[in-house]
């Protein structure tokens, strides 16, 4: 009997292929902003828009609890368009409110029939510590709050955020998680929500693409690329190597990391430095 790893190397191959080959989800009216990029580190937002070549790889671990959670995502899409009729990956355009940025809802859906009001829907996949780590907290995470708002700040009638956050793995212990729990906030567009400083995902949602549009103007007008600045968190001196355990994490899981690494902290000329862009 000899040791062999030909499934997990297929499995791995499988989605490192697929993914190459869907390539970055286009935004949804061709803008240089998206919604997703809600809390993004601001030069991350314009290596994104950019299409700025990517120069560390995800790794197998995030690969498969992508496609975990994308699996997740459309079951339970599927199961609110059964149960609710929402509508689901509802093309939203910020445009006309001045914003050049675009996304798909996950869902959109009246929760009170009666009346013509409606509700984005929006479903994150968390792993057993990361919803521990919400339910422990009591309230949502901001930028996810501000990515749900911003597409009701443009989608007709919204006066609600219904924000889902649904465990994909099992833990055990003290404050265990089982996989497909919930925790859920349906949020009024005008009224404070908790942990948010007082402020409305309205006022959430409209600060945040007042951020993207800036971030964009500033990439594309003035030919610029920010400094390293995460919301919550500040300015990053230094780039964390993606093994390490220092702060932020984010950097720590980001596909600029070693070429961010490179660079100075601040703002740049554009026409400074070099680039390599997708298809280059």
């Amino acid at each position: 009997m000899s040791s062999v790893q030909i499934t997990h190397d297929a499995n791995l191959n499988f989605l490192v292929e697929q993914r190459e080959k869907e390539g970055p989800r286009e935004t949804a009216f061709g803008t240089s902003g998206r919604g997703s990029m809600a809390g993004s580190c601001s030069r991350r937002m314009s290596f994104e828009a950019l299409q700025v070549e990517e120069t560390d790889p995800i790794t197998e671990t995030t690969l498969l609890a992508f496609h975990i959670g994308t699996a997740l995502h459309e079951l339970t899409q599927l199961a609110m368009v059964d149960q609710w009729s929402m509508r689901t990956e509802v093309a939203v355009d910020l445009r006309p409110l001045g914003y050049p940025i675009s996304g798909h809802a996950d869902g959109v859906y009246n929760p009170y029939p009666q009346s013509s009001t409606t509700a984005i829907w929006e479903l994150k996949t968390k792993t057993g510590f990361g919803f521990r780590e919400a339910v422990n907290s009591g309230h949502p995470e901001r930028h996810e709050v501000a990515q749900a708002a911003m597409y009701g700040l443009a989608v007709s009638n919204c006066q609600y955020v219904h924000l889902v956050y649904l465990a994909k793995d099992t833990t055990y212990g003290r404050n265990a998680v089982k996989a497909g729990q919930t925790v859920e906030w349906f949020l009024d567009m005008d009224e404070p929500v908790p942990g948010c400083d007082g402020m409305t995902p309205r006022q959430i949602g409209t600060a945040e693409a007042t951020r993207i549009g800036a971030i964009m103007h500033e990439t594309f007008e003035d030919r610029m690329l920010p400094e390293r600045f995460i919301p919550d968190y500040g300015i990053v001196e230094m780039v964390p190597y993606p093994d390490s355990k220092d702060q932020p994490w984010r950097c720590r899981y980001c596909q600029f990391n070693a070429l961010c690494a490179t660079l100075p902290t601040g703002q740049i000329r554009l026409d400074d430095i070099l680039l390599r862009t997708k298809g280059d």
